[in-house]
Order: C-alpha cells, then sequence, then structure tokens
C-alpha cells in the first residue's frame, strides 16, 4: 500500500507553471507562458518527462512542449533542452 501511494504521489508531481516557465526561459530565448503540466516519472524516480502547453509569440496559439527535468527536494532541474512535441 505505501509503494503504491509513493508511486502515485511521483506520477502526479510536477513543477508549478512559474517554476517551469522560469527553467525554460533561457532556452526560449525569453519568457514564455505555460499551462497544462503533466509529469511521469521514468526508470530513476527523481527523473521525469513532463509535457505541457506553451503559448507561442506570434500568434498566441498554445503549442505541446516536453522536456526531462529532475527533482532534488521541492528543486526542479531541466536536464534536456525542451522541444516541441507531436502530442495535440
Amino acid at each position: 500500500m505505501l509503494s503504491t501511494l509513493i508511486l502515485a504521489a511521483a506520477v502526479s508531481a510536477a513543477p508549478t507553471p512559474a517554476r517551469l516557465q522560469a527553467l525554460v526561459a533561457p532556452a526560449a530565448g525569453g519568457p514564455v507562458k505555460v499551462r497544462s503540466i503533466h509529469c511521469k516519472v521514468l526508470g530513476d524516480p527523481t527523473e521525469y518527462r513532463c509535457t505541457w502547453r506553451q503559448k507561442r509569440s506570434g500568434d498566441g496559439a498554445w503549442e505541446p512542449w516536453s522536456a526531462i527535468l529532475a527533482q532534488d527536494g521541492d528543486t526542479w532541474i531541466l536536464i534536456d533542452t525542451p522541444g516541441r512535441t507531436s502530442q495535440p
């Protein structure tokens, strides 16, 4: 039962929109807006594949993006370059 609770917490963990925006901004070349953040734990229980919607600066459309992030306590770290995904 405890392992189920730990796994459920790991799957539902995600950075706040403000934290993800701060992590992604340098790679994006400036401020970004994000929403609908979902993260799933990978093989290492501190690493997550995160997906989100990111507002495009030109026309304001929301595009799907993803990256791998690591969690160290309350701190989130971007460990690869974010990129657009083909998910709707």
